[in-house]
Formats: C-alpha cells, sequence, structure tokens
C-alpha cells in the first residue's frame, strides 16, 4: 500500500464539500428535529414528574380519607355494640321481671290453694270432731264447747305434724 497524495486530496475535498452539502441541507432539519426530540422528551419526563406528585398527593388524600372511613366504621361498630349490650340488658331484666312476676304469681295460687285446703280440712275436721263428741257424749254441745274441742284437736294435729 502506498500513499497516494492525488487520492487522498480528492477525498478530502469530497468530504469537505459533502459536510457542506448535509450542513446547508440537511445539518439544519436534522439539529432542528434533534432539538425538537428533545424538547419532548423533557416535556414528556416533566408531565409524567407532574403526574407523579399529583398521585402522591391524590393517594396521600386517599390514605387520608380511608383512615377517617376506618375510623368511622370502628366508632359505628362500637356503637351498634352498645346498643347490643344495651338491648341484651333490657330483654334480661323483662325477662327477669317477668320470671319473678310469674314466681309471685305461683306462690301467691300456692298459698291460696293451701289456705283454702286447710280451711276445708279444718271444717271437715271441726264438724267431725263435733259429731263424735256428741255422739260419745249423747247431748249437743254449744258453741264454746265446740270451738274448745275444735282448738284441742287441731293443735294435736299440728304437734303430731311437727
Amino acid at each position: 500500500m502506498n500513499w497516494k497524495y492525488d487520492l487522498a486530496l480528492f477525498s478530502l475535498v469530497t468530504f469537505v464539500v459533502y459536510v457542506a452539502v448535509l450542513r446547508a441541507g440537511a445539518w439544519g432539519p436534522l439539529q432542528a428535529g434533534l432539538n425538537e426530540r428533545e424538547r419532548g422528551i423533557r416535556q414528556n419526563i416533566a408531565d409524567a414528574e407532574e403526574s407523579r406528585l399529583k398521585s402522591e398527593a391524590l393517594l396521600k388524600d386517599y390514605e387520608v380519607k380511608l383512615a377517617k372511613v376506618q375510623e368511622e366504621v370502628r366508632d359505628i361498630l362500637a356503637e351498634a355494640r352498645r346498643d347490643a349490650e344495651h338491648t341484651k340488658q333490657e330483654i334480661v331484666a323483662t325477662a327477669q321481671r317477668e320470671a319473678d312476676a310469674t314466681k309471685h304469681r305461683a306462690i301467691a295460687e300456692i298459698e291460696r290453694s293451701r289456705d283454702l285446703a286447710l280451711t276445708e280440712l279444718f271444717d271437715f275436721v271441726s264438724s267431725n270432731v263435733v259429731n263424735a263428741t256428741e255422739q260419745v257424749i249423747g247431748r249437743s254441745l254449744s258453741g264454746a264447747d265446740q270451738d274448745r274441742l275444735v282448738s284441742d284437736a287441731l293443735a294435736q294435729i299440728n304437734v303430731r305434724r311437727n
């Protein structure tokens, strides 16, 4: 390989002409296109950054709202629990009152039945004692005698019962 000056000079002249043509015809539009592209990319980056900041602000806002909603839900649930407990206590108290009333009615009914049975028993015993005594004595007893005999008989029944 030999160095040829004429070929080198021709190549240099061709290169300089080529650069001059490119600079005059293509370099300006190419530079303008690249600048426009760079401006667009910078604008997209700025828009993306602005959108990111807005998104972060919205996310924080939604997180605050979500926290408020969760707090409200907790408050509503706590109130519902309090209401349920209060209702439960009212139901238990009402049931207890009704049970007590039923118990008192039953006791009163038992006492009435007992008193009625005792009255019937005392009447039966007193009439039997009077009849038996009249048959043994052979005469009618006065009211005072009847009362004394009945009281004695009932006292003996109570002594045996205890």
